[in-house]
C-alpha cells in the first residue's frame, strides 16, 4: 500500500466505528490499540516506539515539540505500530524515529501521519468553503483550515500547494518559507484563537491539544500565581500595583511562614494571601472535588482577615448581582440548591472519562455558572467561582485560567449571554481561548510554529 491508502483504511475503520471526526485523534486512536504514550523530553528523537518482552507496546513522544507536531508524531508512531513493528510474544523490538530522518521507513510514517490527519477528500471539502474569488486559498484562511485539522501551517501549506494546487504565486520551497516569514505564522494563529475562531474550530482545538498542568514550583509557574492574583485582585477592585504584589510574592518564596505580611492588617495584602491560599490548593490538590467544599474555600480565601465575621459562612440575607438578568437564590435555598447542584456534579465527576475535553469544559461552564447564580455567600463569590472552575479543569488534568484586563469585558458578557438568552456558547468558548492562553504563557514552546525557528522537513513528505 502507498502511505495514503494505508491511513485510508485506518479512516474506513474510523468511519465504520462513527468515530471519524476532526480533528483526528491519534493520542485516542494509539490508546484504543492498547497502547500506552508517554511525553519525554528527547534531545535527537522526535519519538520512538517499544515493544517489550511481554508484548506491551509504548510511545514515547518529545514533550519538546509543539502540539501539533506531537500529534504528526502520534500518528506517524501508530503507522510503525501497524506496519513496520515486530509484535511476536517474546520478543523486543525498538524503532526510534530521529528529527529531519530521510530513511524510507521515517519518510514512509511521516506521509502515513500527513494523510491521516488531513485526509485529501476532506481537505477538498474544506478548501471548497476557503476559496477566495480566484479560486486559492490564501494564508489567512490556510491558518483556519490547519486549525481545523490540529496541523501544522507549514504541513498544511505543503499539502494545498503541491498536493492541490491551491496556491496563487510562486511556490517554489525558498519562496513559501519567504511568504510564510512576512506572513507571522505563530502571531496570526494567537490573533486568531483570540478574535476570529468560531465554536466549532476553538473545540477542534482544544480537542487536539495535549495539555501540561502548571507547575507553582517552577519559574513559569510562579509568574502564572503572580498573573492570577494580580488580575484577579485587578478584577474585583482590590488593586496592589504589580512591583508591590511580585515584593509581596517574594517574601513569602523566601521567609514562608515567618513572612511578615501574614501579619498584615491591610486589606488588599490579607485578601491577596487568602487568595494565593486557595488558587494553590484548586491548582495542586488531589481532594475529591464538591461543591459542599466551597465554605472550606471560602475559608481560605478570607483565612488571614483579622476578625473574619463571614469566614466559611453562607450569607443570611437577600443578595442583588447588577451585571445579573437572573438573580440569585433566596438565602434560606442556599445550602439545598449547593446539595443539589453538588448531586449533579459527582454524577458529572464519576463518568469524567467518558468526556472529550470539548464536551468537559461545556459542563464546567454549566457549574461555575450555576454556582455563580446560587451565589453562597456575602462577598468573595466571584473569587470562589473562579477557583472551582479552575479546580474542575485540573479534574480532567487541564490547566487552571484567570481573566485580565484585555477580556474582561468578554468575561462578563459571556455570564450575561447566559442569563439573558441562555447561551452558553460565548462562555465555553471563553473559558476554552483562556485555557489556550495558559498554554502559550506557560508553555510557550509549544505555539511556536516550525516556521518562526527552523522548518522541520520532516513533514513535507506530500510535496513528493
Amino acid at each position: 500500500m502507498t502511505p495514503e491508502e494505508l491511513a485510508n483504511t485506518v479512516l474506513e475503520k474510523l468511519k465504520r466505528n462513527n468515530e471519524l471526526t476532526f480533528p483526528i485523534d491519534p493520542f485516542k486512536i494509539l490508546n484504543n490499540s492498547g497502547v500506552f504514550v508517554v511525553l519525554k523530553s528527547f534531545e535527537n528523537l522526535d519519538g520512538v516506539i517499544i515493544n517489550d518482552d511481554d508484548n506491551c507496546t509504548i510511545v514515547g513522544i518529545n514533550s519538546n515539540s509543539t502540539w501539533q507536531r506531537q500529534r504528526f508524531t502520534a500518528a506517524h508512531e501508530y503507522c510503525h505500530y501497524i506496519k513496520d513493528l515486530n509484535k511476536e510474544k517474546g520478543k523486543n523490538d525498538c524503532i526510534e524515529c530521529l528529527k529531519k530522518s530521510n530513511k524510507k521507513i521515517e519518510l514512509y510514517a511521516n506521509s502515513f501521519a500527513s494523510y491521516l490527519l488531513m485526509p485529501t477528500n476532506e481537505l477538498k471539502l474544506i478548501c471548497e468553503q476557503y476559496k477566495n474569488s480566484k479560486g486559492f486559498i490564501d494564508f489567512e484562511n490556510i491558518t483556519i483550515i490547519s486549525e481545523y485539522f490540529g496541523v501544522s501551517f507549514y504541513s498544511c501549506l505543503n499539502r494545498i500547494a503541491y498536493d492541490l494546487n491551491l496556491i496563487d504565486g510562486d511556490i517554489s520551497s525558498e519562496s513559501l518559507r519567504k511568504r510564510m516569514k512576512k506572513y507571522g505564522v505563530s502571531a496570526k494563529r494567537q490573533e486568531l484563537i483570540k478574535s476570529k475562531i468560531d465554536s466549532k474550530l476553538l473545540s477542534n482545538v482544544v480537542n487536539s491539544m495535549s495539555f501540561l498542568m502548571v507547575n507553582i514550583n517552577s519559574y513559569t509557574g510562579q509568574k502564572f500565581l503572580q498573573n492570577y492574583i494580580y488580575n484577579d485582585n485587578k478584577l474585583e477592585g482590590d488593586y496592589i500595583d504589580r512591583k508591590k504584589l511580585n515584593y509581596i510574592l517574594a517574601d513569602l518564596n523566601y521567609h514562608g511562614k515567618n513572612s511578615r505580611f501574614f501579619s498584615s492588617t491591610n486589606e488588599e495584602i490579607v485578601m491577596t494571601l487568602g487568595n494565593l491560599e486557595l488558587q494553590k490548593y484548586v491548582i495542586t490538590t488531589k481532594d475529591e472535588i464538591s461543591l459542599k467544599k466551597c465554605k472550606e474555600l471560602h475559608s481560605l480565601l478570607y483565612k488571614y482577615v483579622p476578625f473574619p465575621e463571614d469566614n466559611g459562612k453562607y450569607r443570611d440575607e437577600t443578595a442583588i448581582l447588577n451585571r445579573g438578568t437572573i438573580q440569585p437564590v433566596s438565602y434560606y435555598e442556599i445550602s439545598h440548591e449547593i446539595n443539589k447542584l453538588d448531586k449533579e456534579l459527582q454524577f458529572f465527576i464519576a463518568n469524567i472519562d467518558k468526556y472529550d475535553i470539548d464536551k468537559y469544559i461545556e459542563q464546567v461552564a454549566y457549574f461555575t455558572y450555576k454556582f455563580v447564580i446560587i451565589h453562597p455567600f456575602r462577598d468573595g463569590n466571584g473569587r470562589i467561582s473562579r477557583a472551582i472552575l479552575n479546580w474542575l479543569l485540573s479534574k480532567k488534568n487541564i490547566p487552571p485560567i484567570y481573566i485580565d484586563n484585555n477580556c474582561k469585558k468578554e468575561y462578563y458578557a459571556a455570564l450575561s449571554k447566559m442569563d439573558v438568552d441562555n447561551d452558553p456558547v460565548p462562555f465555553i468558548m471563553f473559558i476554552e481561548k483562556r485555557i489556550i492562553n495558559t498554554m502559550i504563557e506557560t508553555n510557550r514552546y509549544l505555539f511556536v510554529d516550525e516556521i518562526d525557528e527552523e522548518i522541520d522537513d520532516n513533514e513535507k513528505e506530500p510535496m513528493a
